[in-house]
């Protein structure tokens, strides 16, 4: 927090001090005096400040004219630069905390919607072009306010390229990721969750490459959310940063016939658990659900405290914290688990449900140029002046041609 802040945010206090007649005391830090500022000592003080209000701008305050005594201009800065060189001090003078969700996953499996429910956004979703940002900011404890960074990457697996945005070797410490798979299409289900994960860790590890310690950081922070002793240690690989398998479109999904949800609710409970994943179904019609996905992301997001729900009946959706599924429930036995590998499950699943080419499932998105919903009036107008420009051209070429075609040049 800049100084002028926490300066400004004092004389706020002292100022309040003098409304109702109270004392307040601050050492001063240069001399060690104590200073008493209060409705005497404070009397002849005039505070004025200047304030802009724009993106980007801090605030710029005056200090006031030199009078007798100590102003209260003085007695606010000399607080402020106490509180920022002690470093127990616990008022509030942190920093915001951030954190980063990057969100990707299988095209129109819901992904702008999941973000606008968690954001409380009523507009109408719109198609993500390739890369978008937001952000979200809570108040906790403090007044300072958490941020959250919120990148979707949208088109599926047509845009991986430009991972190298979000993923830098700033963010990593603070990115978890948020995969979203469309349940409504099992064609698509199995392709996009391994290739995402397998170009998400590539992209990953290039960052780790360029940065000393990092991978060390990661490694350390994956162990911590490990759960202690747990009986399918040795089998799980966690994801180098924090991972949420999020499956759309569940009100379509229940309507598919029994067999087929079992194999696909197996399947993903499996590659979340081996990847220390979480795993959770959303449906924009579930205010449920809604709830539900909104209490996850805010933890990640902000740091509140993770519903410690449970629910692994393929009848229902599924809500399955980290660490919380084991081998012998996902198999529906508690024998021998070793035959369920990652290779066992992908022959299981694509021969149920065979996977689309990637060429179906890379299609580029219409021109958004024509969508209501990118409406831009200034490049409207300028691009419809060239629009008839060229239409223009092209008539003038055509009446030259027809005349050309008309001589007869035998």
């Amino acid at each position: 927090m800049s100084l002028s802040s926490i300066v400004i945010r004092i004389i706020s206090s002292l100022l309040m001090c003098r409304l109702f007649n109270c004392r307040w005391t601050a050492l001063a830090p240069s001399t060690g005096l104590d200073m008493t500022v209060g409705s005497a000592s404070a009397s002849s003080a005039r505070v004025g400040s200047r304030t802009s209000m724009g993106s980007g701008r801090g605030v710029a305050a005056t200090p006031p004219s030199s009078g007798g005594g100590l102003s209260v201009w003085d007695a606010a800065v000399s607080e402020a630069r106490r509180r920022r060189a002690d470093p127990l001090n616990a008022e509030g003078e942190k920093a915001p905390r951030e954190a980063t969700l990057l969100v990707v996953g299988t095209r129109g499996a819901g992904k702008t919607t999941l973000l606008q429910r968690f954001l409380d956004r009523e507009e109408p979703p719109r198609t993500t072009l390739a890369l978008e940002y937001t952000y979200g900011r809570k108040s906790g404890k403090t007044l300072v306010k958490d941020v959250g960074h919120l990148w979707e990457l949208g088109g599926g697996l047509l845009f991986t390229s430009l991972l190298a945005t979000p993923i830098t070797s700033r963010s990593l410490s603070q990115l978890t990721v948020v995969l979203m798979l469309d349940l409504s299409r099992p064609e698509t289900i199995w392709a996009d969750l391994e290739k995402l994960l397998a170009t998400l860790q590539e992209e990953i590890q290039k960052v780790v490459a360029e940065t000393p310690g990092l991978m060390e950081q990661l490694e350390e922070a994956a162990a911590k959310r490990r759960v202690p002793d747990h009986q399918d240690q040795d089998k799980m690989t966690p994801f180098p940063v924090p991972l949420v398998i999020v499956g759309g479109k569940y009100d379509l999904f229940q309507e598919m016939e029994p067999e087929g949800k079992k194999v696909i609710c197996r399947a993903l409970r499996f590659a979340a658990h081996t990847h220390g994943a979480s795993l959770q179904f959303f449906s924009a019609r579930d205010p449920g659900l809604i709830k539900k996905a909104k209490e996850l992301l805010s933890h990640f997001a902000f740091g509140t405290v993770e519903s410690k729900s449970v629910a692994q009946d393929y009848n229902k959706p599924l809500i399955i914290p980290a660490g919380s599924d084991n081998l012998g429930a996902i198999s529906g036995t508690m024998d021998d688990n070793h035959a369920m590998t990652l290779d066992a499950w992908r022959h299981t699943f694509t021969a149920r449900f065979p996977q689309e080419h990637e060429e179906k499932s890379s299609v580029l998105p219409e021109d958004p140029g024509r969508d209501s919903n990118y409406r831009e009036p200034d490049v409207d107008n300028l691009r419809a002046q060239k629009n008839e420009d060229l239409e223009r051209v092209r008539r003038e070429v055509g009446r030259s041609s027809a005349r050309w075609a008309d001589l007869d040049l035998s």
